[in-house]
């Protein structure tokens, strides 16, 4: 996978080949990057300003995998990339020290890899709400105006639109990233990041169709080009 096509880049650390390799298989298939290295003592010395997360095995190196959690939380420059610890270990003595020193998971050998992924998922999205900026309640868009707080979108004379979960979805989504176009699969994963199944081209055409209905006037600048997906356009 290119850089430009990675959604997140990750870094696994782990000396067990097959963990590894499952690793980046899995996370590559939804769009990681994925960076795997076998010795937690080379951690310290790598770039870590590119990584979105830490995977990392709690190991019986020398310089072991909780070793390279507490250098990474002891320094200020490393400190906010978030840490998700695997052990083979269910002590609790074991785990209280993990999350005490940093660790914003963790998880044990051997696990369910879709439990692994969506408590990936949470970890980079409650990351994602701590460090981004605070931003506007309520949005403005041709006299429609869209309150983010209520969930609920108004015509210009007041009048609440009746709008799906999904559809006022796609109208936030939209609405937050206006005269950008999106394409039907980058669409998908912001309305459906949830939910464990490949994207739908049908799915994303239905909604963003029964949108366009609802809005009435400002329904023409709901623009869809060919080759390059959906946008609101001011």
């Amino acid at each position: 996978m290119t850089d430009d096509a990675a959604i997140g880049h990750i870094l696994v650390v782990d000396d067990e080949k097959y963990i590894s390799d499952l690793l980046k298989y899995n996370l590559e298939a939804e769009r990681y990057g994925v960076t795997v290295v076998t010795r937690a003592a080379d951690v310290p010395s790598i770039d870590l300003a590119p990584f979105h997360l830490i995977i990392a095995d709690a190991m019986g190196q020398s310089f072991s995998g909780m070793d390279m959690l507490r250098a990474i939380k002891d320094n200020p420059a490393t400190s906010y990339i978030p840490v998700v610890i695997l052990s083979h270990s269910d002590s609790q003595d074991d785990i209280i020290d993990a999350l005490d020193n940093g660790a914003d998971d963790y998880i044990l050998k051997p696990f369910s890899l879709r439990e692994l992924m969506a408590r990936i998922r949470s970890v980079l999205r409650r990351r994602q709400a701590m460090t981004a900026p605070r931003a506007a309640t309520r949005l403005q868009f041709r006299g429609l105006s869209v309150d983010l707080v209520r969930r609920q979108a108004f015509s210009s004379d007041g009048s609440p639109l009746n709008l799906t979960k999904t559809e006022f979805a796609i109208l936030s989504f939209l609405l937050k990233n206006r005269n950008t176009f999106f394409n039907r699969a980058q669409v998908y994963d912001q309305v459906w990041r949830d939910q464990e199944r490949p994207a739908n081209d049908r799915i994303v055409d239905t909604n963003i169709s029964r949108l366009r209905k609802k809005l009435g006037d400002v329904a023409e600048g709901l623009v869809n080009r060919t080759g390059q997906g959906y946008a609101l356009i001011d």
